[in-house]
This record gives C-alpha cells, structure tokens and sequence, in this order.
C-alpha cells in the first residue's frame, strides 16, 4: 500500500464515527479536500482480490449481530427471524427502548433471546469481541457505516450494510480495501435492485431485448418535510443525531442518497462488469425553503439552532451525469423538499427498447409510440421475471418490506452465504454508488466541473460478470414463518 494512502486511511481510523463527521462534515472545504487528495492518492491503484467472484466458505448455520435496532434494523430482525440455518446472537444500540422494542418481538415469538449491548454509542464495539458471529448488520445512521463496516470486516465477520456504504471518498476506498485485504463481504444492503419491475428490466436488459442501452435514470425523489430538519431532538434521542441530520441536511451540497436510483440502472448498464464510471457532473439548484424556515426557528430564540447560524445552505433539486467507459450516460436526481411525487425514475432507453417505472404504471415500449398493453405486460412478466424473483415472490409479498423487496434482498445475501456463493452485489458496486456523494459535492462546488470516478474494481471491471438474478445453484434456504403472540 502506498505509504501516503496509509497514513491518509491511519488518520480517519484513530478518530471516533462522532469526531470523524465532525473532522469531515464541519466544513464544506474538508469534503473538498477528501476528494481531491483521495483521487490523487488512489489514482492508479490495482485490485490487490478481487472480491466480485469471490465465493467466500459457505456457512450452513450463520450466527447474526445487529448494530442499530431503529425502523431498519427493527423490520430486518423480523425478517431474519423468519429464516432456518440464522440465529441472531447479538443486537446493539446506543439506547435501551430499541433493545426493549426488539426483546417483545423475540418474545412474541419464542426465540431466544440474543446478548444485548446498549451501555453508549459504542457499546457496538463489545459486540466485536465475541467469537460466536460470522455476520453483522449495520442499520444505523448513515454517518456510521464506513467505520462500522471497517470494524466488522477487521474483526473477521462479514458485513451487511444498509445504504450508502459512505459519504466521503476516502470511506468508500477504505471498504473496498479492508473487503480485500480481509476478504470479507461487506454487502450493501439496496434493497431496489430486487424491486419486481427493476429486476424485471434489468433482466430484459441484460438479455439484450432493449438492444444497447445508451442512456439511464435514475433518482431519490421523496417529500420529507423540511421542518424535520430543523426540529430540536428531545428524550430519549440525544442532540448528536439532530447535529448531523442538520449539518448534512443543511449545508452538504450534492446527491445525499443516491444508491436507490442509481443501483438498479449501473446493474442492467453491466456497469462495473464490461463498463464502467468514466466521469461524473453535477449541478444543484438554490435554495428556495431551508432558509425561509430556519429564520423562523431561530426566531424562537432557541440556542439548538444558532449552530446554522451563517450555513449555505443546500438547494431543492441536485442533478447529476455520469458518463461511462464505453459512452453511456446515467442521469441521477434528488431531492426531498419539494411536492414532486415519490419517484426513483428507474428509465432504461436502449436502441430497441425502452422502459419506466415512475410515474406509474410502469411500461415497457418497443417501438416510440406505444407502450405495451396490459397483456402484453403479463406475458413479458410471465417470461423474464427472474428466476430468483418468481421463486421468492410469495413470501416477500408475505414478510413485505417496502412492497417485498427487502425480504428478498435479505434472502438472497443469507442463501448466498448458506451456499459458498459469490455476492450478487459487489464491494465494488456498493462504493461506485455511494461515491456520487462526495463527487457530486465536489463537482457543485467547482461550478458543475466535471470529475473522475475512481475506478474502484482497480480494472477488473472489464471482465467481471453482470448481475446474475437466477437463483445461481441456491435457494436452499428454508423460511419458517413465525407468527407473533396476540
């Protein structure tokens, strides 16, 4: 490793997750900085694994911990416990009435009670000195991720981590080397890859029915109030989680989220497998409401919100393009403050064919005109609904979670794991998508400047296989469903 890498990696790692943000998320000049030292480092570096088709020993009986038991972390114990050959050993969390939410679930349905660690924020550390894991999930702030996942892996387990990997470029890069030098998966946990209708044309895509695709979208388009924002945390949430909520939703300019939109069009683009980022350009609006809504909370004389005091603050919509290797495009949006409808966009427009999942309904055309009819739909779904997507439907319709595909998000990391299988999503898709963060930030603040994407598979890109939705030699995995006590 280059001497200079090192150091750079040794200095994130001897500070806290809480110092960490603050060192990286205080000033917008330290994100800049992040980026341009860690591209300049990293420029040329090769794969020293690679971790794409690496299948990992498989692990017939997998002992589970859990670090963060909010909504996430809540909803994905349920759905584990529901499968045979997991046990959840351990669960961790800096407060006690999400431990207590989880001890009433386990009790309702008569599973054993896994160890518990709530002492402070980093009680998740105890969790790591156990010898009885070979899986965690981490399911907690997005700011925690990084140096979560880092720790999993170090300590010998596998990592499974809710999205994005990270924000900073310097995060991304220490994943994709800790999951190689450890040869550890680090799973990114994007659930919308297996969404019925994207997997569904990612399938056709990769099958070659819309021809070549030339162009993509993608996007996070989500009404959250802005007023959330700014609200003061009160008992039993403390005042930390309300500064970096603030900080990022105040003042970090870029695409904050942009895995959702851009996974699903980087899988059926083979990008990272035959393709690859290239570039990317990024441009933001002004700000129309933040503003107007903090003045009105600091006129509250509240001392909670002078910390904003003199933010730039973010604009409504951020806009972003990435052009790859072999001449695509990908555009890619966010933005939660506006009354847009709920949208992820998901468009592939290939030279044959073309589909759209929002605004629904979904369609897929084959000629400019007209979309297919509803039978015609049927008979498409009937054909090339993927094999791991048909064999899971029933019961991800059943456990749910965000229409069912969080279930089979689970399901195929825990059956992959049960089988010695290869990941089906890589270390290294999981930081080319969280990498539009920090580079999307960089490329605002230098006047919409293009920026390399680093490529994170060090060239393996080139020959890597695609996303693979059959159920690969699997699907061993036996759900047990368990119906709470009234």
């Amino acid at each position: 490793m280059h001497s200079s890498r090192r150091d750079f990696f040794k200095s994130l790692a001897g500070l806290s997750a809480m110092a960490a943000l603050a060192n990286v998320y205080g000033q917008e000049k330290n994100l800049r900085d992040d980026v341009e030292e860690t591209s300049l480092i990293l420029k040329d570096r090769r794969s020293s694994f690679n971790m794409k088709s690496y299948a990992a020993p498989a692990i017939p009986h997998i002992r589970v911990g859990y670090i963060g038991i909010g909504g996430r972390g809540t909803a994905s114990i349920q759905r584990l416990s529901q499968f045979e050959g997991v046990e959840i050993k351990a669960i961790a969390d800096c407060y006690e009435y999400p431990i207590e939410r989880a001890r009433q679930w386990f009790k309702s349905i008569d599973y054993p009670a896994p160890a518990e660690y709530y002492r402070d924020e980093e009680s998740w550390r105890d969790m790591l000195e156990r010898d009885d894991l070979d899986l965690i999930y981490v399911t907690t702030p997005q700011y925690l991720h990084a140096e979560m996942a880092c720790a999993i892996m170090e300590s010998g387990r596998h990592a499974a981590c809710e999205v994005p990997l990270a924000y900073t470029l310097a995060d991304c890069w220490k994943i994709v080397d800790t999951s190689e030098r450890t040869r550890k998966y680090c799973a990114i946990l994007e659930n919308c890859c297996f969404d019925f209708f994207e997997a569904l044309t990612i399938n056709m895509a990769l099958k070659g029915l819309f021809g070549e695709l030339v162009y993509g979208e993608g996007a996070y388009i989500h009404y959250i109030d802005p007023e959330l924002i700014f609200q003061e945390p009160m008992p039993p949430l403390n005042k930390k989680g309300g500064w970096y909520r603030g900080i990022v939703g105040v003042s970090v300019k870029g695409n904050r989220y942009p895995t959702h939109g851009f996974g699903p069009v980087c899988q059926a683009m083979r990008i990272n497998a035959g393709d690859r980022p290239l570039f990317l350009t990024s441009v933001e609006t002004a700000d129309f409401t933040r503003q107007k809504i903090f003045e009105r909370y600091l006129e509250q004389g509240s001392d909670y919100h002078k910390q904003f005091v003199g933010a730039d603050f973010v604009g409504n919509m951020n806009t972003s393009l990435v052009k790859t290797q072999n001449g695509k495009v990908v555009k890619i949006q966010y933005s939660t403050d506006t009354p847009r409808p709920y949208s992820r966009i998901h468009m592939l427009s290939g030279t044959q064919g073309f589909a759209q999942k929002y605004p629904e309904p979904s369609r897929i055309y084959f000629d400019h005109s007209t979309p297919l009819s509803d039978e015609e739909m049927e008979a498409v779904k009937e054909e090339h609904t993927p094999e791991l997507i048909k064999f899971l439907t029933e019961n991800a319709l059943k456990f749910g979670g965000h229409g069912g595909m969080d279930f089979i998000c689970d399901y195929q990391l825990i059956d992959s794991l049960h089988n010695g299988l290869p990941l089906n999503i890589s270390v290294y898709d999981g930081a080319t998508w969280s990498a539009v963060t920090p580079l999307s930030l960089w490329s605002v603040t230098h006047g919409s400047q293009p920026i390399d994407f680093p490529d994170f598979t060090g060239g393996s890109w080139a020959n890597n296989a695609p996303f693979d939705l059959s159920l690969r030699g699997g699907g061993t995995t036996v759900v047990v469903p368990k119906t709470p006590k009234a």
